[in-house]
């Protein structure tokens, strides 16, 4: 029995690696395209457990606001294998580039701080490209400093 616990703890110790955290908000930067001249400001807010994420992606500008007052973000669903993240999920309407949008699915792969993929919005002929920026908290920039 001390056998193989000692052989489950050492594999444990050299093969499995907590995937990286990347829980946190950033803000999206749209590249803009043929199909949006003007892309909105758009916020991803991550919660995550383990490989699985959780996410809300919200609008930081009047280009993409809720279509109705009371309006929610889009509530996400997805997995986290380290670079890539992929998300997919459903909200009230939103506009975006003009077009109201009920449906999103992000592809993304983390380098740092930051991502960097594609937006696919049920509604656009076209998935649009983003880059991203880790917003800092004030709780994280106070542990920061001590």
């Amino acid at each position: 029995m001390v056998t193989l616990f000692s052989v489950v703890s050492r594999y444990g110790t050299t093969r499995l690696k907590a995937p990286t955290a990347i829980e946190g908000n950033y803000q999206l930067q749209i590249e803009p395209s043929e199909q949006c001249s003007e892309p909105p400001a758009l916020e991803l807010r991550l919660q995550q457990s383990g490989v699985f994420v959780n996410g809300a992606l919200a609008a930081a500008s009047p280009e993409a606001k809720p279509a109705e007052a009371g309006g929610e973000p889009f509530a996400l669903d997805g997995r986290w294998r380290s670079p890539d993240l992929d998300l997919i999920g459903r909200s009230p309407a939103m506009t975006v580039c003009g077009q109201s949008v009920e449906r999103v699915a992000i592809a993304g792969t983390h380098e740092g701080d930051s991502f960097s993929g594609q937006l696919t919005f049920a509604g656009l002929p076209a998935p649009l490209t983003f880059e991203s920026e880790f917003i800092p908290t004030q709780t994280s920039a106070t542990e920061a400093s001590h």
